[in-house]
């Protein structure tokens, strides 16, 4: 019978003896801090949820409340946080949404007829009609099943129940409170309370026009709020400053102060944030877009720290690395870490978006969209840059090679990204396409050990051969003297007969790499050459022809009277056919178109 009057009495009854067991110490779970509540059924669920609230509300009541308190109090919330379903809430606002709703929702079931305990399914009747989903009567307050993750089975309030908390509150705020609410005046506790660091003292003693209320806030919560960023932001606008400067006069400082204004920029939002929600005690909407900007706010500081800090680290890799500015080496090495910055501050701009409540479906195929046409758009800047770095891995040529490339020679100055520039002979500058610069035949003249020297040496035709013998001896002897040419690659020799002259061909290999030094190594071989000659009594050819002129003779009457005769008598006898002619006479006869054979020639011209 006692147990049937205990079923039935109101669920605030049960509410009132875990109330008074809370404030004894043994069912609040200060025993047990880290006992989680019973969220196994709506019942449950309910249960916990209003017992917990009263205890923190107590709590946070105490006149004696100090700092020593914070842990506590921040258990508790925690806990009651576990009864609501905050996944569609967006991760920087979770706290303060769960906050607000639980204060929020503990108003309205202080103010709304809660059924009797045996109305509320408990883990029993959960089990035998399978329920998933339970509304309080006469309300759209909400509880459901996790259905997934590792809170699968618990019933919470629903995510539409915690979007709308606030919304119900307004709707029953104008109700008077149950007599036996737990937490009567919450929300007014909620909205006007401040926190540890701001004494009640204080608030107390403000005159009235500063606890006037504008935009549901009171002013002096605004008047902080202008302090604090005032504060912030001429912290940050002062580190800037300092930076800028240093970086002017360059040293270690300007690049710990470069990192330093992007990092108080984090550390001056966090904080801010923290003192507007825990402390100032900002709520409601105003509450969420202070919140919103500031995560911005720390989020584009992260932004400029990562920029700093990888772009200080390409400095120091090429610093250590010895890459001299402008050359390949060191632009790989910045679009290395470039494309480093863009895909870690794409990721950052992703966990942003998802920490703000932003959905990251839509953001990643806006990337991959843009990627490609960004893609298609620079298709002939990316065979550039690949191009680069292939010249960079294969090194055919370095910055300051004398090189041929093409029909066309110069000295290279730059070897960039997307083109090559070189500096020819006439000091033009030639700005060549690195996919177009690699594909070329080059010739690098600044990598040759030797230079090769080749001179044709034209004598005179009146030269003799004796003279030849003796210049040759001559130049073989000089050559392989001289302190800078190879011995083994000395090669002197007549070659042929020319137009204007004989030609002597001479070959050596100049110990040097310069083309300075091998022009002065050629000028002294070019004068040994003509002191050699000089020495044979002989002279160099020049282009020249030779003219032959002779009397005219008349022929010979008697071998042209002997000639007519020879031919007279072929005719008499046989006519020209014998001897092989055509006989074009007009009174030829036909047979003579055949001309006789060979042997019937033969004995024509004898007989003749």
């Amino acid at each position: 019978m006692l147990s049937s009057m205990f079923r039935r009495l109101p669920l605030a009854a049960c509410v009132a003896s875990l109330t008074l067991c809370t404030c004894l110490g043994v069912a609040c779970g200060e025993e047990h801090p880290l006992d989680p509540p019973d969220l196994s059924s709506p019942r449950a669920t309910l249960t916990s949820f209003i017992e917990r609230a009263d205890a923190l509300f107590k709590e946070l009541r105490k006149s004696e409340a100090t700092t020593a308190n914070v842990p506590k109090r921040r258990r508790m919330i925690t806990s009651m946080l576990t009864c609501l379903d905050l996944a569609e809430v967006a991760p920087s606002l979770r706290d303060s949404k769960g906050r607000e709703a639980v204060v929020c929702l503990k108003e309205v079931l202080d103010r709304i007829a809660l059924p009797e305990p045996d109305d509320i399914p408990d883990a029993e009747r959960v089990q035998e009609d399978k329920l998933d989903r339970w509304r309080l009567p006469h309300t759209e307050i909400t509880l459901v099943k996790l259905a997934a993750g590792p809170r699968a089975g618990e019933w919470v309030f629903s995510s539409d129940t915690v979007q709308r908390a606030d919304d119900f509150y307004h709707r029953v705020r104008d109700l008077p409170y149950r007599a036996n609410a737990g937490s009567p005046g919450v929300h007014e506790f909620y909205v006007h309370a401040a926190g540890w660091m701001i004494p009640e003292a204080w608030l107390r003693a403000l005159p009235a026009w500063a606890r006037a209320e504008y935009f549901e806030e009171s002013l002096w919560r605004w008047l902080a709020l202008v302090a604090l960023l005032a504060v912030g932001g001429g912290v940050v606008a002062g580190l800037a400053l300092w930076a800028k400067g240093a970086a002017r006069r360059g040293g270690l400082a300007c690049h710990a102060l470069a990192c330093a204004a992007p990092a108080s920029l984090i550390g001056a939002s966090l904080v801010i944030d923290y003192l507007l929600t825990f402390q100032v005690r900002f709520t409601g909407p105003a509450l969420f877009l202070l919140k919103a900007g500031l995560r911005v706010a720390a989020f584009g500081g992260g932004v400029l720290l990562l920029l700093a800090v990888l772009q200080r680290a390409a400095d120091l890799v090429i610093h250590l690395r010895g890459y001299r500015a402008g050359t390949i080496g060191s632009q790989l090495v910045r679009l290395g870490f470039k494309l480093l910055t863009v895909v870690l501050v794409g990721w950052l701009v992703i966990v942003a978006a998802d920490y703000l409540g932003i959905s990251v479906a839509p953001l990643l195929a806006g990337f991959g969209v843009g990627g490609l046409a960004v893609a298609l758009a620079a298709q002939h800047t990316f065979e550039n840059i690949i191009a680069g770095i292939v010249l960079f891995a294969d090194a055919p040529v370095r910055i300051g090679d004398f090189c041929q490339f093409g029909d066309q020679r110069g000295t290279v100055e730059q070897i960039g990204l997307r083109s090559t520039r070189i500096r020819s002979f006439d000091r033009t500058m030639i700005t060549v396409p690195n996919s177009e610069f690699a594909k070329l035949k080059l010739v690098n003249y600044s990598r040759r050990d030797r230079i090769l020297f080749k001179a044709p040496l034209s004598l005179r035709y009146e030269t003799t051969g004796d003279q030849m013998r003796v210049v040759l001896v001559g130049l073989r002897d000089m050559l392989k003297g001289h302190p800078r040419l190879v011995p083994e690659s000395v090669r002197a020799r007549f070659v042929g007969y020319g137009a204007w002259s004989l030609d002597v061909e001479i070959h050596a290999l100049a110990e040097t790499s310069d083309h300075a030094d091998f022009l002065a190594i050629q000028e002294d071989v070019l004068l040994r050459i003509m002191d050699v000659v000089d020495e044979a009594g002989c002279g160099f050819a020049f282009p020249s022809q030779t003219h032959y002129q002779a009397a005219d003779t008349a022929p010979d009457a008697t071998r042209v009277a002997e000639a007519e005769r020879r031919v007279a008598a072929w005719r008499r006898q046989d006519g020209l056919r014998a001897v092989g002619f055509l006989d074009t006479r007009p009174d030829a006869a036909e047979s003579q178109v055949c001309p006789l054979p060979h042997t019937a020639v033969a004995a024509h011209g004898r007989a003749a």
